[in-house]
């Protein structure tokens, strides 16, 4: 009986701590990352990147490469397309800024690539060759 009551405090503090740890889930950055869906491929010579940008305009996405770290953002306006028809009554389509880093070391900055087509942002990334690496010091 005593297993039995300890069961019941126990489940009424995980529900709490299930209700507690919600606005953490919400704004946590795994979910965020969901919203920008990506696929990274690693060969012998380069990095590619393809990510999810359904929706945005190219000149809305911005890309930077420093210090190993790729990061990807853009920003969508609201729709307006619909307003003008009747009243919005349910919307799923979102507004605002998303942005995603990905760690990639040893990347030409220089020669990096990227195309947007059909909502998809493809980003080539070829690799330094040893002799172009910034750190390495010959010796003498």
């Amino acid at each position: 009986m005593a297993n039995e009551m300890m069961n019941r405090h126990n489940d009424i503090f995980d529900a709490m701590n299930d209700w507690f740890d919600l606005p953490k889930k919400i704004f946590d950055n795994n979910e965020m990352a969901k919203l920008m869906q990506a696929d990274v491929v690693e060969n012998d010579h380069e990095y590619v990147i393809k990510v999810d940008l359904p929706g945005m305009d190219k000149d809305k996405i911005n890309l930077s490469y420093n210090n190993g770290i790729l990061s990807v953002s853009g920003s969508r306006k609201s729709f307006k397309d619909m307003s003008k028809d009747g009243s919005l009554i349910h919307r799923e389509r979102s507004e605002g800024h998303i942005s995603r880093s990905f760690r990639l070391p040893n990347v030409a900055a220089s020669d990096i690539h990227a195309k947007y087509d059909n909502g998809v942002l493809t980003i080539n990334l070829p690799k330094q060759s040893a002799n172009e690496s910034e750190n390495s010091i010959q010796i003498d």
